[in-house]
């Protein structure tokens, strides 16, 4: 799993919130009773004569998924076994062996394992053909389903039944879960005498502590300007972003403005001290896929002359995800507020333009990275 989990997320790109579930009905809100009366009746109407079998529950998810779906194309119903997965993108972390899957001719292989985690300690090896899960055929079942068999609890096991090419020989593998963090800091190295390099793939709960350590590594080996790579990441948690910022802001500049109906949301960020890292140069590459919280960061950066981006025009999503969890393990992710970079830009459907308008080559064509190429010359006197 690992980094596989992001391609079985939630799809859509994510600025997020995460609300407790506290709205009640307002004195003069009796309207909402009736209307509800209304679903109720046509819930019962449905169970008691429709043709086929339904529940009352696979109707009320259908739908949640109906109205949350008319407002934007953000808000989106969360079944639970995607509510799962959407807790372990934001928490950074989940219970499993550590394996990363891929289809190849209908069957589930390991594409590789995370070094020092479960699945490599056990003996499993890229190539490997998955076969059962605890005695469990996956034959058909797609990755997703066979990730979610992985994953579990801290120190219970799980029996994984695989071919291993090239002789086929059937093994049975005994493995004990534990906690796999999803990294979000990647290739952290220094390109130069002083120019450093790292990419950011998400945001979680553990971004900024990861990159805390990554840049702390760096300045020991003579940081004194830094590439971030944020192409590709598609957002997460705004307060990682807003923790970014601070590292590479002085005191009381702002990093976002929030506009909300939610009290606890509708406000502006600014930093609260300097940060450790305001005198390291900067240049961010950004592409159509840098979105949501990479935006904020980027914007931030950006309107106070503090990094150069280099990349082609930003996704454009300049709104805010609420994640309101259900008793029953569901959720609804809910657009409840739009932000504005620090000058005020509002950047929904627009996206962040670059400093540098480099484009690379499309996707599997032979060549350089431009953009890196272009962020190098920028800042060639660190190397």
């Amino acid at each position: 799993m690992g980094r596989i989990l992001r391609r079985f997320l939630i799809p859509g790109l994510l600025l997020l919130f995460v609300l407790p579930l506290t709205v009640a009905f307002a004195e003069g809100d009796g309207w909402i009773i009736e209307e509800l009366k209304l679903f109720s009746k046509g819930v019962g109407v449905i169970t008691e004569a429709y043709v086929g079998d339904v529940t009352p529950r696979q109707l009320l998810y259908k739908a949640m998924k109906g109205m949350l779906g008319s407002l934007d194309r953000f808000s989106d119903f969360i079944e639970p076994e995607r509510f799962k997965l959407l807790q372990i993108q934001i928490k950074g972390e989940y219970a499993g062996i550590g394996a990363i899957l891929e289809m190849i001719n209908q069957q589930v292989v390991i594409k590789a394992v995370e070094p020092g985690k479960p699945a490599e300690k056990a003996g499993l090896l890229a190539g490997d053909i998955l076969l059962k899960i605890d005695g469990v055929s996956i034959e058909k079942k797609a990755v997703g389903d066979v990730s979610a068999l992985l994953r579990g609890d801290v120190d219970t096991p799980v029996l994984v039944t695989l071919s291993r090419p090239p002789s086929m020989q059937i093994l049975d593998i005994k493995i004990l879960r534990q906690k796999i963090e999803i990294q979000s800091v990647h290739d952290a190295r220094m390109v130069g005498k002083s120019l450093a390099y790292f990419r950011l793939s998400g945001w979680q709960d553990n971004t900024s502590v990861q990159v805390d350590k990554a840049l702390a590594d760096l300045k020991k080996q003579g940081m004194k300007a830094l590439i971030i790579d944020l192409r590709n990441n598609d957002g997460g948690l705004l307060t990682q972003a807003v923790a970014l910022a601070e590292r590479f802001l002085t005191k009381g500049k702002k990093i976002v403005s929030v506009q909300s109906k939610i009290a606890e949301q509708r406000k502006e960020y600014f930093v609260p001290q300097n940060g450790s890292y305001v005198n390291i140069e900067l240049v961010i590459l950004v592409n159509g896929y840098s979105a949501s919280a990479s935006e904020v960061f980027s914007g931030a950066m950006q309107d106070h002359k503090r990094a150069i981006l280099i990349g082609v025009k930003t996704f454009g999503k300049g709104s805010v995800q609420s994640v309101v969890p259900f008793d029953d393990a569901s959720a609804m992710k809910l657009t409840t507020a739009r932000y504005a970079t620090p000058s005020g830009r509002v950047i929904d459907l627009i996206g962040l333009t670059p400093d540098r308008d480099i484009s690379n080559s499309p996707d599997g064509t032979p060549g350089v990275d431009r953009q890196v190429l272009e962020a190098i010359t920028v800042l060639k006197q660190y190397m």
